[in-house]
């Protein structure tokens, strides 16, 4: 009997922690049919698959192949047979060479596998993103904590945000029949979701009810917690105490800045178009900038009304006592961060 997986790689900030965790219900409920949701007991996804070393350029992935063979034998042992697999940590995977093990390692156990991602305009995700820096996850090894909307562009940030190179590798190795791209637009996604696009896709039913994505952090929130990230406070050691400030609504960069952030891009774009929307617009993503202000309200934090000196003297003083508490070691700091003052 053919054995079939389907395999989600993200990107990040597409509603994958919403999917994951329609999908680990499901499993725990037996309503996803005939499939199998694998994932990292007591997590919702399969992110310890790829492990993330080094900072900025020299950010590299590894395969973590024990964790892979553990968690596939245990599959078998329970007879799961079609499978689901989640990890958003698959689309920091550039080389061709880590795709094409992956791809056999893989296919030691299934004899179809089909790849899905979900693509957010790059300006977008690399705001969103900024969360994920501040608590300290393969985004601020990859980033940098510079107290802004956006990040610093630098030219290892194609490795992450070429997608139509990117694709073409997992094409290449996987069959261009068997990659499946939808693009992160209420639009575009049917039911303007991500989890009911995803069971529409392998013919799922609909869960009653979708899963809340996790909650946004307000600018306040992000701008001391890049602040404290620059000084490597671990996120157990701040995280609460930063989050009792107040929600002074989203952080947004310039519109100008948006638009030159996203211009980077715009030949991956085109690209993108051709090969996966050759009867849409010349540009695969809508191009709208409107929701970004004319003046952004997170460069820096000199002058700031919130997150002022003091704010960030008490907040540094708790990250203190708690990581002295809890004997936490700091954080290593991404060098190509430079240290903002208040």
């Amino acid at each position: 009997m053919t054995r079939r997986l389907w395999l989600h790689i993200g990107s990040h900030k597409t509603g994958s922690t919403s999917l994951q965790t329609a999908l680990r219900q499901g499993q725990s409920d037996k309503t996803l049919g005939r499939w199998s949701y694998l994932h990292a007991r007591p997590r919702v996804d399969f992110n310890p698959l790829v492990r993330c070393h080094g900072m900025g350029a020299g950010m590299h992935t590894e395969l973590r192949w024990p964790f892979l063979e553990r968690r596939m034998a245990d599959a078998d042992h329970r007879g799961h047979g079609d499978c689901i697999l989640s990890s958003e940590m698959l689309f920091w995977l550039m080389d061709v060479a880590d795709l094409e093990a992956l791809r056999q390692q893989l296919l030691t156990h299934f004899d179809e596998i089909n790849v899905v991602a979900y693509l957010r305009r790059q300006d977008a995700l690399a705001l969103s993103h900024r969360k994920q820096v501040v608590m300290g996850r393969a985004a601020y090894q990859f980033y940098g904590a510079q107290i802004r909307g956006l990040p610093e562009f630098q030219p290892h940030m194609m490795r992450y945000f070429d997608y139509a190179t990117k694709l073409a590798r997992w094409e290449q190795v996987f069959g261009a029949g068997n990659v499946t791209v939808r693009r992160f637009q209420r639009g575009d996604l049917v039911g303007g979701d991500t989890v009911l696009d995803f069971y529409h896709l392998v013919g799922l039913t609909p869960p009653p009810e979708l899963p809340q994505e996790n909650a946004a952090w307000s600018r306040s929130q992000l701008l001391a917690g890049l602040w404290l990230r620059q000084r490597g406070y671990p996120r157990q050691s701040f995280a609460e105490a930063v989050q009792e400030l107040p929600d002074d609504g989203r952080l947004m960069p310039a519109r100008d800045d948006a638009a030159a952030f996203l211009a980077r891009f715009e030949a991956i774009n085109r690209a993108l178009a051709a090969r996966y929307d050759p009867q849409g617009p010349e540009m695969f993503f809508d191009c709208d900038l409107s929701r970004y202000p004319e003046a952004g309200n997170g460069e820096g934090l000199e002058g700031d009304a919130v997150v002022t000196p003091e704010v960030l003297a008490g907040l540094e003083a708790r990250a203190q006592a708690e990581r002295a508490a809890r004997e936490l070691p700091l954080d290593a700091l991404n060098p190509e961060d430079r240290i903002d003052g208040a």
